[in-house]
């Protein structure tokens, strides 16, 4: 009796189906499909960053600006000139972000990393080239995303040309600052 069911075994073993089962009527016939990414490897935990493909990084460096009202965080290219800037407006309870260079026609800043992305509304400035936005101190892309990336941060405006930066621990430390004191001053 043993004998026989193996071999019914080995039988059904080399047995396979010429053709697909045809699905029942009225049962779910959608199938899983699997689309190639792109080829940039992403990290765990990041999003794909597009607009920062092919963009050179701007050599440059961060500096933190400690003041009264609220410290800032500065982004300067090599000969000191200001290229990107946020500062925490602790009176009026908001972040302020500058930009530096000719705004064309932007009507938003749009600043990028690799967990995340914001848009925000500009105003050109009236005491030089660029734009000035504005975000509520207590703004989650700028409490998780901004404070804590890493790699690189873009900065764009409109649809214009891309500032690439590198992420740096000054931007979280300014971030972390200011928001501590806020709710220091509101309890």
């Amino acid at each position: 009796m043993k004998l026989v069911r193996l071999a019914v075994l080995i039988a059904l073993a080399g047995c396979s189906p010429d053709k697909a089962p045809v699905p029942e009527a009225g049962t779910n016939q959608t199938e899983a499909v699997t689309i190639p990414g792109p080829d940039a490897q992403v990290a765990a935990g990041s999003l794909p960053t597009p607009e920062l493909d092919g963009v050179a990084t701007t050599p440059g460096h961060w500096r933190r600006d400690k003041a009264v009202g609220g410290d800032a965080v500065i982004f300067a290219d090599r000969g000191g000139r200001t290229l990107f800037g946020m500062r925490c407006a602790r009176a009026k309870q908001r972040w302020l972000f500058v930009r530096a260079g000719n705004p064309g026609g932007a009507g938003s800043m749009k600043i990028v990393t690799a967990s995340g992305a914001a848009s925000y509304s500009v105003l050109p400035r009236a005491f030089a080239p660029g734009v000035i936005a504005a975000a509520a101190i207590d703004d989650p892309f700028i409490a998780t995303s901004l404070a804590q990336a890493t790699g690189r941060i873009g900065v764009m405006l409109g649809g214009g040309a891309v500032l690439a930066m590198p992420a740096e621990a000054v931007i979280g430390d300014v971030v972390r600052d200011c928001v501590a004191n806020r709710r220091a001053q509101s309890s």
